[in-house]
Formats: C-alpha cells, sequence, structure tokens
C-alpha cells in the first residue's frame, strides 16, 4: 500500500493545500486592497503622480496573479512527477485526492480498528460485537500499561556507564560463538546476553540502532559490533517519537525496539561489513513480510505453538522483540519495551500475550548474506 494511505502523510498534505489555498486567495486580495488604498488616498490628497501609480499597481497585480497561480503550478509539477516516476495511481495523485477530512476520519477508524482485531486470538473472533470490544479493550489496556508511566528510566541507578561496553565484549563473543557464529542461535544468545546476563541495564532511545546523526555521533553498521561505547552516554534526541523523549533534550543512549533485534542480528554473524549496512524490522501495523530484503512470513500468536523457534520475532502493532526462549506454554521475549523500561526479558503464553504475532525468520538466517567474524577489536 502506498505511504500516501498513511493517516500522518494525508493529515500533513490536507493541511498543506489548506495553507496554499489561504496565500492562493488571502495574499491577492490584500495587495489590491493596498492597492486601491494607495490610489484612493493620492486622489482624495490631490497628488497626481500617474506614472509611480501605474507601476506601483502594476507590480502588485503580477505578484497577486503569480501568488494566486502557485498552488495551480505546483499541483501540474506533481503531476507531471506523478507520470515521469511511473507511480500511476498509487503515486502523488492518490495523495492529493485522498487527503480530505473524510476519508482521513475513515481510515483512522479502520486502522483502529485493524490494530484492535489483532489482539483477537481465532477463538474470540466468533464472539459476539460487544464481547470482542471488551476483550479487545482489555488487551489493549494490558499491552500499553507498563509504557504509560513518565518518568525515568528503569533501573536508572543502574544503567550500562558511559564508555564502558567495550568491556563486555569479550564474554558477549565468547556467548555467540558457543551459540554458533552466523546462525540463529547466535542471534539469540546475542539478544539474552545484553539482555540478562550483564549486570547493567541498557536504556530506550528512540531511532537508536536505526543508522542517525546524534549530536555528531553517527550510529551506523560498524558501531553495532560488539556492545557499543556510546550506551548509556548523554545523547541528544534528535529524532524524538515519543512524549517521554522530545527532541533536543539529552537522554541516555541505547537502542529502541527495532534497533535492538538490528544489533543481535549484527552480531550474532549477519553482518557484512559495509558500515552502512541496514536492518530494518517493521513495527507498522502489520507485521513485515521482509527483512534485509528477504521475505519472512507470520502466524498468529494464538496459533504459534509448534512453529515458533527462539530467534523468531514476536510482533505487535508498533513494537517487536527477539523470542529467546520456547516451551510447550508459552515464550519469552527480550525486548526494549519502552523509556520507563528499557531492555527487559517477559514472558508469554500462546492465548494471552501482549504480541499479536510471530514472524518466522527460517528463511531470512537461511539466505541473508552472512559477514565474517568482526571480533579483531575486541579485548
Amino acid at each position: 500500500m502506498s505511504g500516501c494511505l498513511n493517516v500522518l502523510v494525508l493529515r500533513i498534505i490536507y493541511l498543506s493545500k489548506i495553507f496554499l489555498n489561504v496565500i492562493r486567495f488571502v495574499i491577492p486580495i490584500l495587495l489590491i486592497i493596498k492597492m486601491t488604498l494607495d490610489v484612493y488616498k493620492r486622489v482624495i490628497n490631490g497628488n497626481d503622480l500617474k506614472q509611480e501609480i501605474v507601476k506601483k499597481s502594476s507590480t502588485r497585480i503580477i505578484a497577486a496573479i503569480i501568488i494566486f497561480l502557485v498552488p495551480t503550478i505546483i499541483n501540474v509539477l506533481f503531476g507531471l512527477i506523478d507520470k515521469v516516476s511511473d507511480t500511476s495511481y498509487s503515486g502523488i495523485r492518490q495523495c492529493l485526492e485522498f487527503a480530505s477530512p473524510e476519508y482521513i476520519e475513515e481510515l483512522t477508524r479502520e486502522r483502529d480498528e485493524k490494530e484492535k482485531e489483532l489482539y483477537l486470538t481465532e477463538s474470540e473472533k466468533s464472539l459476539s460485537a460487544y464481547e470482542k470490544m471488551v476483550a479487545e479493550t482489555r488487551r489493549v489496556v494490558e499491552s500499553t500499561k507498563q509504557m504509560a508511566t513518565v518518568g525515568t528510566p528503569a533501573s536508572s541507578s543502574n544503567l550500562i556507564k558511559c564508555g564502558s561496553g567495550s568491556s563486555y565484549n569479550t564474554a558477549l563473543f565468547n556467548n555467540v560463538r558457543t551459540a554458533g557464529y552466523k546462525t540463529r542461535e547466535g542471534v539469540v544468545a546475542a539478544a539474552i546476553y545484553v539482555s540478562s546476563h550483564i549486570d547493567v541495564h541498557i536504556p530506550y532511545f528512540w531511532s537508536g540502532g536505526h543508522f542517525h546523526n546524534y549530536s555528531g555521533y553517527v550510529d551506523k553498521g560498524e558501531n553495532l559490533i560488539g556492545v557499543p561505547d556510546k550506551w548509556g552516554c548523554n545523547v541528544k534526541m534528535a529524532f524524538g517519537g515519543t512524549d517521554k523523549q522530545k527532541d533536543g533534550v539529552a537522554y541516555p543512549f541505547g537502542t529502541d525496539c527495532s534497533g535492538f533485534l538490528a544489533w543481535a542480528i549484527f552480531n550474532g554473524g549477519y553482518y557484512t561489513g559495509n558500515s552502512n549496512q541496514t536492518i530494518t524490522v517493521s513495527t507498522g501495523s502489520t507485521p513485515p513480510s521482509s527483512i534485509g530484503g528477504i521475505s519472512v512470513s507470520s502466524v498468529k500468536t494464538g496459533n504459534a505453538k509448534g512453529k515458533i523457534k527462539a530467534g523468531d520475532i514476536a510482533f505487535k502493532s508498533g513494537h517487536v522483540g527477539m523470542v529467546v526462549e520456547v516451551n510447550d506454554s508459552g515464550f519469552t521475549v527480550a525486548e526494549e519495551q519502552g523509556y520507563s523500561t528499557g531492555l527487559v526479558i517477559s514472558k508469554h503464553t500462546y492465548s494471552k500475550s501482549r504480541f499479536t504475532d510471530i514472524v518466522l525468520m527460517d528463511n531470512f538466517y537461511q539466505n541473508y548474506q552472512k559477514g565474517t567474524a568482526l571480533w579483531s577489536n575486541f579485548k
């Protein structure tokens, strides 16, 4: 589906259309009123400066015409770009057409309903509308209550110290090598090591692990091999996306939920050595269908027993975690849960879980290009 069907994108386009239309009509009208008042004042005062009046009037009329035509010119350019880029109906033209209050409201309602439906088990989908609403609401509340608290990061007194990350690298290497470098078991070993085996807490940092520039520090592939010394350092937020982490404010550096998964995958051996290499795990409204260019499938959590393995990804709309243990009754997840919680281990049953889907990663681990061991800097 086109990005133009994203509610936020449509709202921005809608407001931009209103702004352009205000400019299109209001400014020309103001220019004409100003021109009329100038002419009136000169006539009242007996000034007969025809050349000056004509010159100023012409300038304002031309400016009014240009400003009036700006939105039209922009629309024409959008149309040309649409044709040249061969995006057809799914491109810019679609954005402009659907950027209306009615469609945005309908899309928002559908999105909210679809997101709630993700929380239902297969048996609950056959309940009455009222019973489904109760079940959906209960699950949504349960899944968000831990993230609703505003305050300092969990275990703030035991956060990893700035500059200390590399001291954990030898143990990380030994854990991954023992489990199997370039295997799903190696990825799990990396995830377990930083989430439960070390004696410090890894903080949540919105967009950490996603190759951005934070106050001069470039968070890229080569900086995600091993435990980064930057973790725990106060870094100014450059991509604030939550009400708890604001743009321009410094927080202890770490990763967000999908950034943590990328880190674990890299350190399990799936890093090609390219410093610009990225692995993005989508946290949209539906489970990702591909990771690192490799197609992956998913199964509903309630139906995951017998299919799920450690190294798969637990998914719910807006959040992901790494499955690190599986048994008959449920599964365990390592996850950067949020600013107030940070990196934690959580246990789930198949029938009652915050996660709605499990992304099955066999195809990824079997086919993604694996890098050579990059432990040369570990001491």
